[in-house]
């Protein structure tokens, strides 16, 4: 008995297609390392994928919990092999390969080794192997956190095989990396085989929309335990052995109007639920958000810089806040206040680690920068609080998986009323309060108040992004229009606006791209609030635009301004989901004057049209009085996510959308 409670006390210490592409369908890939087949040397394409410039023909890695000097470890085994079928796919041949080495702390760490790399040609009618030399390998530090082994596999080309193999031995057996089976290229086969011992508990989750076959199942299991004295002991338990196979997985490419491509992966993640050995406690260490709300507070690049002292106190006495009385407007005059002493690095951050040094330097990260607001804001007895989220391009944040990992930036949700907020992010340059970087305005977000209650608020749908214009013309009889344009830009469109003006070299070379995008000539620009901190910006310009005429006739687009060219999406099918940026709503009235001696041939049809949910929708009125013709015209676009299925239906919408807008009058001479 006590010699058993021994073993468990020193466990518990220690773990502080081929060549015509003829049946690539049911290609089979040869598994075995080192002996591509006569089959995957003279393949030239994928069938299921023509434009592959390269294929995976295996993916394999073995995953066993080991353990060395009473310490738990895992040791994942690699093999991949993969197939070059065109130039460009060379570049899968340049491997990087991240592992843990904390340049702080070197108790816990990982390390790759049994590094093996081959590539594979046919010359002569031969099979000609070339070995990767260990001088062809380097490592290099890619942050304070981790380190990475780099390495090109030599004589890839068009045409090549090429495999490598590795060991991942990781002191982090809490921690099971996940497992990515779809790539930007094609998979034929995949496979993750892990075991797990009975004493480790970890949730399982399966994503992606090409799900894998799992295979799960009891094991024997055995590990040589180290005593006192030299002497060594069989530790025997059960193991959770699974075993994961996707099989012919589409190439998960870049997509237009997506995010983060990786949240749609075929996948395998595990997270640690709690830890079981026999003769003690069960050890929960299942986290909750209000574990990481608690985490973050007591975190001293986190927590302690919400008490920090405003930097610019001194200065700030000089504002006149006591003569504003409406709130919003005392957060304008603070926020162009901090403009005027420091500048966005273009870099997202979650701690203000660098605080101190923004000041000195006047630049800075999102998060020192909004430490710093956020002093300013307390200073004027203005509520407020951090608000911590995964950008949208790092990914879906999500509600099950609690993990301050997938933390990444943060912004400053300030209290505008006793129950409601505005939001701002410190490193905006042309937004304004609830007119956020779209990349910023994830549906999934947490305020944390001092007390460390954190709730869930959506920022996708924040404020109203509108376009409310007017344009008044007078086509004449040479087919010449002019006219004026009065616009109204509200929200992500004056954001959008002041980016483009604020992108130019000065104004001459912003109203020349205005001049080729809407084809008219620019005969007075004027605007109003382009470098204000304001929701709005009013712009007002006078124009000359030509029609096309043809004997008697003139041809004219009553939109004068296009909303919609062309449909933007060209793809005749689609995998991933439609991802917009933000809600838009947009409207404008046209009144055209059409010249003496002329009449209407042809009036395109008004139109009334909306997707079956109602959630989108445009509506083209057009009408005629005596010689004037109006034309009103309105879009709404509501829903921001689009499954694949849809995608037929939405193209459709702005087919037609795009067909009204490029509809024309025909005036004949009299």
């Amino acid at each position: 008995m006590m010699k058993t409670v021994l073993i468990w006390f020193l466990l518990l210490l220690g773990c502080q297609g081929f060549a015509q592409q003829a049946g690539t369908d049911g290609f089979k890939p040869s598994m075995k390392y080192g002996k591509p087949s006569q089959e995957e040397l003279v393949m030239t394409a994928y069938a299921p994928d023509t434009s592959a410039t390269a294929v995976v023909l295996y993916s394999k890695c073995d995953v066993r919990y080991d353990l060395l000097a009473n310490n738990f470890r895992i040791l994942y085994n690699y093999e991949v092999k993969i197939k070059v079928l065109k130039s460009e796919g060379t570049s899968y041949a340049d491997i990087q390969i991240p592992y843990y080495s904390n340049e702080r702390n070197s108790t816990l760490k990982e390390s790759v080794s049994q590094l093996d790399a081959s590539a594979y040609n046919m010359e002569g009618g031969k099979m000609v192997r070339t070995k990767m030399k260990r001088d062809l390998v380097f490592t290099e530090r890619l942050n304070k956190q981790y380190m990475q082994l780099k390495f090109s596999i030599p004589a890839v080309r068009e045409g090549t095989v090429f495999e490598y193999k590795y060991q991942l031995s990781s002191d982090l057996y809490y921690n099971i990396n996940s497992w990515e089976a779809q790539r930007s290229i094609p998979v034929i086969f995949t496979q993750y085989d892990i075991t797990v011992p009975e004493y480790f508990k970890f949730n399982l989750d399966m994503r992606g929309a090409h799900p894998m076959a799992s295979k799960d199942e009891q094991t024997p299991l055995s590990f040589m335990l180290s005593l006192q004295g030299g002497q060594t002991e069989t530790l025997t338990c059960t193991g959770r052995h699974m075993i994961f196979t996707g099989e012919h997985l589409p190439a998960m490419r870049p997509d237009s109007y997506v995010w983060c491509a990786d949240d749609y992966l075929s996948s395998v993640y595990f997270e640690l639920r709690g830890v079981d050995f026999p003769g003690s406690f069960y050890k929960s260490f299942t986290r909750t958000w209000e574990d990481i709300d608690k985490m973050l507070l007591e975190d001293e690049d986190f927590g302690s810089l919400l008490k920090m002292r405003n930097p610019y106190r001194d200065e700030m006495a000089s504002l006149p806040l006591d003569q504003l009385s409406d709130r919003q407007n005392k957060i304008a005059a603070i926020y162009t206040f901090l403009k005027s002493k420091i500048s966005w690095n273009g870099q997202y951050g979650l701690y203000g680690s660098e605080v101190k040094k923004a000041v000195k330097n006047g630049t800075g990260n999102n998060a020192d920068i909004n430490f710093i607001l956020m002093s300013m804001l307390r200073d004027a007895q203005i509520p407020c609080y951090p608000v911590v989220m995964s950008r949208k391009n790092r990914g879906i944040l999500p509600y099950s998986h609690p993990s301050i990992q997938k933390l990444n930036t943060l912004i400053v949700g300030i209290a505008d009323t006793d129950s409601t907020f505005v939001f701002l992010d410190g490193s905006v340059t042309d937004g304004y309060l609830n007119t956020l970087p779209p990349v910023l305005m994830a549906n999934r977000a947490r305020l944390i108040d001092e007390a460390g209650k954190g709730n869930w608020v959506d920022l996708s749908t924040l404020g109203k992004n509108q376009i409310r214009a007017s344009v008044k013309a007078q086509i004449h009889p040479d087919g010449q229009i002019t006219g004026n344009r009065s616009a109204i830009y509200i929200g992500q469109y004056a954001a959008n606006l002041r980016r483009r003006y604020h992108a130019a070299k000065d104004s001459t070379e912003f109203i020349n791209k205005l001049e080729t995008e809407e084809n008219i000539k620019v005969k007075k620009f004027q605007t109003r609030e382009i470098d204000v901190f304001s929701s709005k910006v009013t712009e007002s310009l006078d124009f000359e635009k030509q029609a096309t005429v043809n004997d008697n006739l003139i041809y004219v687009n009553p939109m004068i301004f296009l909303h919609v060219s062309k449909c933007p999406f060209i793809q005749t099918e689609r995998q991933l989901p439609l991802e917009m940026p933000y809600t838009e709503h947009l409207l404008q009235a046209t009144m055209l004057t059409i010249p003496e001696g002329y009449a209407i041939e042809e009036l395109p049809q008004s139109m009334n049209l909306k997707t079956e949910d109602g959630q989108d929708m445009v509506r083209y009125n057009i009408s005629q009085t005596a010689n004037t013709i109006n034309v009103t015209y309105t879009f709404i676009a509501n829903k921001l996510l689009h499954l694949a299925t849809e995608y037929q239906t939405v193209k459709m919408f702005w087919e037609k959308v795009a067909e009204k807008n490029n509809e024309l009058i025909v005036l004949k001479k009299l």
